[in-house]
């Protein structure tokens, strides 16, 4: 990979939070992460709540604090960018969040929510500021009109695409989506997914796409990242990992996802049934692979060294056993 392609590298990176209250201590959210995204590619975080996604799509976005490791950005170290670094970098970084409703004030109209960012980041007349709101409700697919109402008249759909027009009007290259159709009824989730994908084409964007439905990021991403407990367990190409996982983790993922197939959905629910009688009782997983508590594989070996992530065929999988496991793949 030539540097002049890669757009995001992220290295070693680790986030941590201070726990408040009584039980106090450290939250070890992210462990070593190490991911890269070129130009014009989608690279899919994957993972159930608390494997540290949202944790590093906050880390690059500058939202929290790495406590380890580097963000570069366009070949720039961004780590620990000051807030006149951090407002400069957004009119490259952007970002679409699960809740567009929350982040919009409800009494502004859309056309004040979009320019807002314009005229005190860019300072631009207010002209070219009408101009850019309405280019970005078009490319989202909401006609002139939609920026002189107020967010409560639209659905959950259309505010999203809200948000995404939001994005679209500082002309960003890079988009980190936080969990960003999760919320939309899966037709609605289809459609905004689809105007993702038309988006990168048409401007060239490169996404960090968040979400815990391993189905979702399958549909947008080129490369795709499996967390669990913070670490990464699998890595690569978007087909090899989510139609062949091979780390058992991954492949609970991809069984857990509903499919419009019964004969299928019932195989995978059988599945589930016995990876989960054939897991091994639950123990502490010590210096060994965290996922061994829950994994049908385990053996000693998982409970007392860490494995390391290897490329095997084209896939980085983190598994002392993924090559004799790989019949037990989807």
């Amino acid at each position: 990979m030539t540097e002049h392609t890669t757009l995001l590298r992220v290295h070693d990176l680790d986030v941590s939070y201070r726990r408040s209250g009584r039980r106090g201590g450290t939250v070890h959210a992210v462990r070593g992460v190490d991911l890269t995204v070129r130009r014009g590619e989608t690279v899919g975080l994957v993972g159930e709540s608390g494997s540290g996604k949202s944790s590093i799509g906050s880390a690059v976005l500058g939202l929290v604090p790495a406590t380890g490791g580097s963000v570069e950005f366009d070949g720039a170290d961004i780590t620990r960018g000051s807030r006149a670094e951090r407002r400069l970098l957004a009119r490259r970084m952007q970002v679409v969040f699960q809740d567009p409703y929350g982040s919009m004030n409800p009494a502004h109209t859309v056309g004040d929510t979009l320019g807002e960012a314009l005229r005190y980041n860019l300072g631009l007349p207010a002209d070219e500021i009408r101009e850019r709101v309405l280019r970005a409700l078009d490319d989202v697919g909401l006609p002139p009109g939609a920026a002189r109402r107020h967010p409560a008249s639209f659905s959950g759909g259309q505010r999203q695409r809200i948000a995404i027009a939001r994005a679209l009007v500082m002309d960003p290259e890079f988009v980190v989506c936080d969990e960003a159709v999760s919320a939309l009824d899966l037709s609605v989730q289809a459609q905004v997914l689809n105007l993702l994908a038309r988006l990168k084409r048409t401007r060239g964007l490169s996404y960090l796409f968040i979400s815990h439905d391993l189905a979702v990021v399958r549909h947008l991403s080129d490369t795709i990242v499996v967390l669990y407990a913070g670490r990464v367990v699998e890595r690569g190409p978007a087909a090899l990992v989510a139609d062949r996982p091979s780390h058992p983790y991954t492949r609970a993922l991809l069984a857990a996802a509903p499919v419009p197939d019964p004969v299928v959905q019932r195989r995978r629910q059988a599945e589930r049934r016995r990876a989960a009688a054939a897991a091994p009782a639950v123990g502490r997983a010590g210096d060994g692979c965290a996922f061994a508590p829950r994994c049908p594989f385990a053996q000693d070996i998982c409970w007392t060294a860490r494995p390391a992530l290897v490329d095997r065929d084209g896939v980085a999988v983190a598994c002392h056993r993924s090559d004799e496991t790989a019949d037990h793949r989807a």
